[in-house]
């Protein structure tokens, strides 16, 4: 995660510790946690480094010291503490500091839809100056978005909302101008023709999750539709098959990245298999050169031991291969019971 980190430092004159820095963007705050180097062990590094840093909870040992910190601070860092890497922090700072930018800008432009959407819900009718005010508010995101002052996943969820007034204000338009008979006919066309389009998009992977969101949008819609239940049954059953589809889609799609990660492994899996023939290979070699140069005056079992070095090299990958050869089984589990699932859908 971008908003944690784990790194090497000092506090005071010379004493090592651990540190673990987390931006808690809600509140603009920076919590540090520093661990003694001598309560430090490789598995609470680990944990840290694999672990924490990308988001998974951690109870810290008690002897760790904590700071709190204004995110907004000058320095994120205690005066009396510092770090084998101060580029990684002040590269952080820089980067932390552009993320509740956008995140105070963001939480405005949300005030800002939030207003629009208590006014639009609660016009009777289509007015043109909230369509107005409604576009420019999505001028205004566009422009923050282009300036890189807010993240695509903000826009994305900014865009959603201005979306949503956009359709209710289409609705309105619609209600003004036309019969009720006649908009509701508009309406299910509308429908269906969004339920086409996103049948066409289905192909493309980066718009998948947009599409599922839009199409619990859809079905939304029709179920709040004003028309009757014979024209809300034939698009939901078209939305089904949308849904199905996608389904479908993103099945295969996951078959195909499970059997690259196998092929992946299994490649990894035979290299370490041939490394540790190998390194079996020249240990033998290396025991047996010894007790010839040694006239038999020591075992076997006496050479081996002063070729540790090898036989720790040996164990570590029979470690590595054995934990690569339980990947894959999994990861065919995996297969097996998504191919299943795929079939019983059928």
């Amino acid at each position: 995660m971008n908003t944690r980190l784990v790194l090497w430092g000092e506090l005071g004159a010379e004493n090592k510790v651990l540190l673990a820095i987390y931006l808690e963007e809600a509140v603009a705050k920076i919590h540090i946690y520093a661990i003694p180097k001598e309560f430090v062990t490789k598995e609470i590094q680990d944990t840290l480094f694999t672990e924490w840093r990308n988001g998974v909870d951690y109870t810290f040992p008690k002897e760790t010291i904590y700071w709190a910190v204004d995110a907004n601070s000058d320095s994120i860092l205690p005066e009396e503490v510092r770090v084998d890497r101060p580029e990684i922090i002040l590269q952080s700072q820089h980067i932390w500091s552009k993320k509740l930018m956008a995140s105070r800008i963001h939480q405005l432009l949300e005030d800002e839809i939030k207003w629009l959407q208590e006014k639009v819900a609660a016009a009777p009718e289509y007015d043109q100056l909230l369509w107005d005010k409604t576009k420019a508010q999505w001028d205004k995101i566009a422009s923050y978005q282009k300036k890189n002052e807010i993240t695509p996943e903000q826009t994305f969820l900014l865009k959603e909302k201005i979306d949503a007034l956009f359709d209710i204000l289409k609705v309105l338009k619609k209600t003004n101008n036309k019969k009720e008979d006649a908009n509701h006919e508009v309406l299910v066309v509308e429908f269906h023709k969004r339920l086409e389009d996103l049948q066409s998009k289905l192909t493309y992977i980066d718009q998948w999750k947009s599409n599922f969101e839009e199409l619990k949008k859809i079905q939304a819609g029709i179920k709040a539709a004003p028309f009757r239940w014979n024209k809300k049954r034939i698009l939901f059953e078209e939305a089904n098959r949308v849904f199905e589809d996608l389904r479908k889609y993103k099945s295969r799609e996951l078959v195909s990245k499970i059997k690259g990660r196998l092929s992946q492994l299994l490649k990894i899996a035979d290299g370490l298999k041939d490394s540790i023939a190998r390194d079996n290979e020249n240990l033998n070699m290396q025991v047996e050169k010894m007790q010839h140069y040694t006239k038999g005056k020591l075992t076997a079992d006496a050479i081996r031991a002063s070729f540790s070095h090898i036989i720790d090299r040996i164990k570590e990958k029979e470690e590595k291969e054995l934990g690569v050869r339980q990947t894959i089984e999994q990861l065919k589990r995996d297969m097996s019971d998504d191919t299943k699932h795929s079939k019983e859908k059928k």
